[in-house]
């Protein structure tokens, strides 16, 4: 397949700088960097045996998780970009982009792939699936891709096993509680290890059926509650170290000075910039902490109460819940 050529004249262009700045900040929770995959990668097996996208169009393309403007739907408030460069190795040469959800969005990316095919259709669900998701944190990433029966290889979204050993320790200390609650005080350390795996697990697994019974929730809501609160639980998780991580940087950024000389329109724009910044990162941090509140209220009550309304009202409120936790965790 030749590369991406240029979207017709009423997609918008993307500075041949704004995309080389881009592709520089390699992949984040905001940014999936395929074209780095590719070129770190695309000699590996597993790259071209289990691609994630089928067009090499997509499969070397940028993805930016976007926010919407305010408006009076109560849709979600989070979108995917699709930097798609004319040249991947070139960036400087610019490219083309469009967002997902867009008008005439499936049309204009067909005609850049090519036309359709059942590749391209196939990767239209890929990329429905990847939408679904407020940020691109590789963990969660990774997990919604298996439940939605999408196998990648794992070069795409790179995990160490230091970090999948961190989230087991840290969920298996979390539930420990519940696990007694629902199972009985029975269960040897090796048994809550299974369980734990289980609530991990991408899939459907007969050994969390306890847990469904007890909060009496169909098998659908049970299932998309337990990945929300997987989710929540890899956010709380990861909230101690960005709190630490925001406060060194908000008084890295506060500490900023200029050199002289410095026209005073300047120092002004900038120390205005600075406060913003500052005060954006701590209202970010507060609403997440706020959501992640409302999961350690229910799981309190359930855990040291005994009451499990509380938390069946967060399973079925943590899809949406999850959605704004993570945006905010992006």
């Amino acid at each position: 397949m030749s590369k991406p050529q240029a979207a017709p004249a009423a997609q918008p262009s993307l500075g041949a700088r704004s995309l080389a700045q881009l592709e520089a900040a390699a992949s984040t929770a905001r940014v999936l960097n395929l074209v780095a995959v590719a070129r770190d990668w695309g000699r590996a097996p597993g790259y071209r045996d289990q691609p994630l996208f089928r067009s090499r169009v997509l499969n070397t393309a940028l993805y930016v998780k976007q926010r919407l403007p305010a408006g009076p739907s109560e849709g979600p408030g989070v979108t995917t970009r699709i930097f798609l460069p004319r040249a991947t190795d070139a960036l400087g040469l610019g490219g083309a982009s469009l967002r997902v959800g867009d008008d005439a969005w499936r049309e204009r990316l067909t005609e850049i792939c090519g036309g359709d095919s059942p590749d391209l259709q196939e990767d239209f669900r890929v990329l429905g699936a990847v939408n679904e998701l407020p940020s691109f944190d590789a963990f969660l990433l990774r997990e919604h891709l298996r439940r939605r029966e999408i196998e990648a290889a794992g070069c795409y979204v790179p995990i160490s096993a230091s970090e999948l050993q961190g989230v087991q320790g840290f969920v298996i200390n979390e539930v420990a509680q519940l696990v007694l609650l629902a199972f009985g005080k029975g269960q040897d350390p090796t048994q809550t290890a299974k369980l734990v795996g289980a609530i991990l697990s991408a899939q459907n697994d007969p050994r969390l059926e306890p847990l469904r019974r007890t909060f009496g929730l169909d098998e659908e809501a049970f299932r998309e509650g337990v990945f929300a609160w997987k989710a929540f639980l890899y956010y709380k998780r990861a909230m101690a170290e960005l709190r630490t991580t925001v406060q060194i940087a908000s008084a890295e950024i506060g500490r900023m000075v200029l050199l002289q000389p410095c026209p005073p329109v300047i120092g002004k724009y900038v120390e205005a910039g600075q406060d913003r910044i500052c005060r954006a990162l701590a209202k970010e941090t507060s609403e997440a902490a706020q959501i992640l509140a409302v999961y350690d209220t229910a799981f309190r009550d359930l855990t040291e109460k005994g009451d499990p309304r509380g938390f069946r009202d967060f399973l079925t409120a943590a899809p949406s819940l999850f959605f704004g936790l993570g945006d905010r965790m992006g």
